[in-house]
């Protein structure tokens, strides 16, 4: 199906006997598969030649493709009853702030269930080392490089000068909750994208996906 999409095979030799034959696929999750986050996957495009149509393009250099696996954030928006209520995956960043209130907002950060620290800001940043150039650096957030594995949490302009932006191990599970006593409501949105309120009490629970 990959190399169709490229280009590089006709549709009608799709298929031999009812069965894609293993010598001619393109491996793109071979056994050997170097695990994130090594160096880029190296995919080389088998040789071969037939009657069918021209391929459309022609890419990498000398038949070989170089991926790189990046790092996605698993994000669950959870009611105060602890009912997972939208779930999503995000490349760059979660964003967690104060919507149209003209309020900081109050939020309480755990890792792994620990309290972390108590957020007086504008908002706060969850961010991939792929969304490190993104917003989370314009919010003075460090630039980190695709194959660290870590989660970026940097504030919107925080209340308190002492806190900074902070990078965490991939395996840490972070959830920012809304206190029951906050002035008012959050709003959170996933990659710029489904924003949402978030009510007192809610929370979101973010880990690698």
């Amino acid at each position: 199906a990959i190399r169709i999409a490229m280009g590089l095979q006709p549709v009608k030799d799709k298929f031999k006997d009812g069965a894609i034959s293993e010598k001619d696929e393109l491996e793109a999750c071979r056994r050997d598969m170097p695990a994130y986050p090594n160096e880029p996957l190296m995919i080389q495009r088998p040789r071969q030649s037939w009657d069918g149509p021209k391929a459309k393009a022609t890419f990498g250099m000398d038949g070989i493709i170089c991926m790189t696996i990046r790092m996605r954030l698993d994000c669950r928006v959870v009611t105060p009853e602890g009912m997972v209520r939208d779930r999503y995956n995000v490349l760059n960043e979660v964003v967690i702030d104060r919507g149209s209130s003209s309020y900081l907002a109050a939020l309480e950060c755990f890792c792994d269930d620990v309290h972390l620290t108590t957020v007086q800001a504008d908002g706060i940043i969850f961010a991939t080392p792929t969304g490190s150039t993104a917003y989370s650096m314009a919010a003075g957030g460090s630039v980190v490089h695709p194959a660290v594995p870590c989660i970026l949490v940097t504030p919107i302009c925080p209340h308190v000068l002492s806190f900074r932006s902070m990078v965490f191990p991939d395996h840490v599970i972070l959830r920012c909750y809304v206190p029951e006593d906050a002035r008012s409501p959050a709003s959170v949105a996933f990659d710029g994208k489904h924003r949402q309120e978030l009510g007192r009490g809610d929370s979101v629970q973010i880990q690698m996906s």
